[in-house]
């Protein structure tokens, strides 16, 4: 029986009350949701117009309009209102209980409440239920025979929901080796986003009877991801030598991105399966986080493990067909050394440790330092550790670190080349004093001691030069770390600079 104009309107203010309410209890709740709010308020003013279309039929329609006018009311109206409270259960009801419920099984909570209002409105129009539902199994079985395969997609999207094997956030590998984040979980499809910036579409029914990787989970818990970064090296070096420095050098400094507390390996995957195979196979493996940073990481690993084999001058692997003509070979090492002693000379001119030494004295030492190249983020020298040479910073910058008692980390200065570092283990034996961290690619020049003994043995003066030196940086250090005045930064230097020298004398064993 069609309802009064007083009780369509009292209806309809009614449920854009539910509606208002329901939308400022999801802005509080669940803001991110708020897009879900525009089917109901699209379901609303349908229902208000649709009343309004109703008013006007009973002024100048007929009977039958009314009725169905007055049905498609009830419909659009008692739609709204499921809607609405599907919204406050989901959105709002359920966040605050800390329960995520799947979309799909929301959508089936609607659709559960569509077939009952759509029950109670046929019946109230005086229709048969049962019948509609007859004819109804009669369609479906229908639609089931003609749609099996998009039927089949649903049911795997509804199972994908329920189950939780595969859930939006997961990083998952297809056949082929295609990866890619899940996005959304559909009736029909999934959507997977790959790192380019594409969207891989997967029917739900070939996602369940395809096997799928899900990367970084382990015991359904997210867990880092393992990566393996491929190198190869000439069988001709050990393997052990190999990994002992490439391990080194990863694990002496954090790898972006990567787990901190599951420290980076090498292992040996393979060596030369035949006799024209002249290489060993290694595998760098790291524990990433970010699954989407992967090609970024992979890449900081490739660029320790090239300084690291160039710092000790093992090559990567040449092809097994490459024929070596050794005559070539020295002249190549023979240049390469010439331009190296030549970019020694000229950072060994540049640097004011060294300022007093005669051309002929840089001559000689040059071709005495060795080239040592670092990565970005590589830890150059560690704090406390005894080591008898100094840096000559040719190229790049580094931090110098201070590591407190309880581990914190305190960056008190800058250096940019040309510059030096590490001269208190050269001159004095002392252990360092700090940390040494590359924050760019860095080229530097080692300088050890029995290299350059043999200058201060010849030059006596040279050691009081270099004392004084030294110990102009070190006051100006602690002067700044605490506030020296101008006279006693004086007196300080004096003091460190005498010290210095007698620490000198007696690494060395100089007369005094």
């Amino acid at each position: 029986m069609p309802q009064t104009p007083l009780e369509l309107a009292f209806a309809v203010l009614i449920v854009g009350t539910l509606l208002v309410i329901t939308a400022l209890l999801v802005n509080r709740v669940s803001p991110l949701q708020r897009a879900h709010l525009r089917t109901p308020l699209t379901l609303w003013i349908s229902y208000a117009l649709t009343v309004l279309l109703l008013g006007l039929a009973r002024e100048f329609g007929g009977a039958v309009a009314v009725a169905w006018i007055d049905v498609v009311a009830k419909l659009l109206g008692g739609f709204c209102v499921v809607n609405l409270f599907s919204l406050l259960f989901v959105d709002v009801l359920l966040p605050r209980a800390r329960i995520r419920l799947p979309a799909i099984a929301a959508d089936l909570l609607s659709a559960l409440g569509y077939g009952a209002v759509l029950v109670v409105v046929a019946t109230g129009a005086g229709l048969n239920a049962t019948s509609v539902f007859a004819g109804g199994t009669v369609v479906a079985a229908a639609l089931t025979i003609s749609l099996q395969s998009t039927l089949g997609n649903v049911i795997g999207g509804l199972a994908l929901q329920l189950d939780g094997s595969i859930q939006v956030g997961d990083w998952v590998q297809l056949e082929g080796g295609r990866q890619g984040r899940v996005s959304a979980i559909r009736w029909r499809h999934t959507l997977v986003e790959t790192r380019d910036g594409d969207a891989i579409v997967l029917p739900n029914a070939t996602l369940l009877s395809t096997p799928i990787t899900l990367l970084g989970r382990r015991a359904g818990q997210l867990h880092p991801h393992r990566q393996w970064v491929y190198f190869r090296v000439d069988h001709r070096v050990a393997p052990e030598t190999v990994i002992r420095m490439v391990e080194d050098s990863l694990q002496s400094s954090p790898l972006p991105g990567c787990a901190p507390n599951l420290p980076p390996d090498v292992v040996c995957t393979d060596l030369g399966k035949d006799p024209s195979d002249s290489t060993a196979t290694f595998a760098a493996r790291y524990w990433l986080l970010d699954l989407m940073a992967d090609a970024r990481a992979d890449s900081e690993v490739r660029e320790r493990v090239h300084v690291v084999l160039q710092r000790a001058g093992i090559p990567l692997a040449l092809p097994a067909y490459t024929v070596f003509n050794a005559e070539i070979d020295q002249l190549g090492a023979d240049a390469q050394r010439a331009r190296r002693t030549a970019r020694a000379y000229q950072v060994i001119r540049t640097v004011d440790l060294f300022r007093t030494l005669t051309d002929e004295e840089c001559h000689h030492l040059a071709p005495q330092l060795a080239y040592r190249p670092f990565a970005s983020g590589e830890i150059i020298a560690h704090q406390g550790a005894l080591a008898h040479h100094l840096y000559l910073l040719a190229a790049g910058r580094v931090d110098v670190t201070l590591t407190s008692p309880d581990g914190r980390e305190q960056t008190i200065a800058s250096l940019t080349a040309p510059d030096f570092f590490g001269e208190m283990g050269l001159l004095t034996g002392a252990p360092r004093s700090a940390n040494i961290v590359a924050t760019t690619a860095v080229d530097c020049f080692q300088l050890d001691r029995e290299s350059f003994e043999g200058i201060l043995r010849a030059r006596a003066d040279v050691a009081a030069e270099l004392a004084s030196f030294t110990a102009a940086r070190q006051t100006a250090l602690v002067a700044a770390r605490e506030g020296l005045n101008a006279a006693d930064r004086g007196a300080e230097q004096l003091r460190e600079t005498a010290r210095i020298l007698a620490k000198m004398r007696e690494f060395f064993g100089l007369a005094g």
